[in-house]
Parts: structure tokens; sequence; C-alpha cells
């Protein structure tokens, strides 16, 4: 992530571990891919205040944080970037096992008003 706040987050866990999270927090990381959704997937993801890109050309990553009251734009990123072998699921900025089959529904419990 090229993201300074997910970084500065990161760092403050490490030196002051705490054993409660500050709020759940999704990143969706994905790279280039020959797909017609692709235009539409960076898009999307530029919208968000916490997107970021590393790298360039053919090994471009881009990724964005989504929080509870961004749910509607994490649902539309997803299903555009979700059977792409380049996106990864983070959970609060970690690989969490079963990001997609688990953490990421529980996310969509936010979509019911």
């Amino acid at each position: 992530m090229a993201n300074e706040a997910a970084a500065q987050e990161k760092l403050e866990d490490i030196l002051q571990p705490s054993t409660k999270a500050k709020s759940f927090r999704i990143t969706v990381v994905f790279g280039r891919k020959a797909h017609p959704n692709y235009k539409k997937a960076v898009a999307l993801a530029k919208r968000n205040p916490t997107y970021g890109e590393e790298g360039d050309g053919e090994w471009i990553r881009h990724s964005a944080v989504y929080t509870p009251e961004d749910v509607d734009d994490l649902f539309d990123l997803f299903n555009l970037v979700h059977e792409w072998d380049t996106t990864e699921i983070l959970v609060n900025h970690k690989p969490i096992p079963y990001g997609h089959q688990l953490w990421l529904p529980l996310m969509w419990f936010y979509r019911i008003r």
C-alpha cells in the first residue's frame, strides 16, 4: 500500500499494540488486468480518499481502504475485481485467512438499511 495514512496506522499498531481494533476496515488491492472492467475498477478506487498505487506498468498495484460507511463503494469495486488473481483483501491492513470468504461478507451487513 502506498497510502501514508495506512503506513502510519501500521507503525502505531507495532509501537503501541492494542487488543481492540480501532475500526473495521477492508482494503482491496488489485493489479493490472487485461479485462474490460479494469479502467472502471481503477476509476472507482480512485474516488476513495485512501487510494494508493505502487509500481507501474504491468506491475502496478492499486489499493483503497473502506470502512462500514463506504460499504456501497466497496461492494461495487469488489464485484468488479473479485475473480482476478491479482486481487487481495486485507482486514485492518493485514492479510487475514478467509478475507474473501468470511471477513468481506461481514461487511455486507452494513448494506442493510
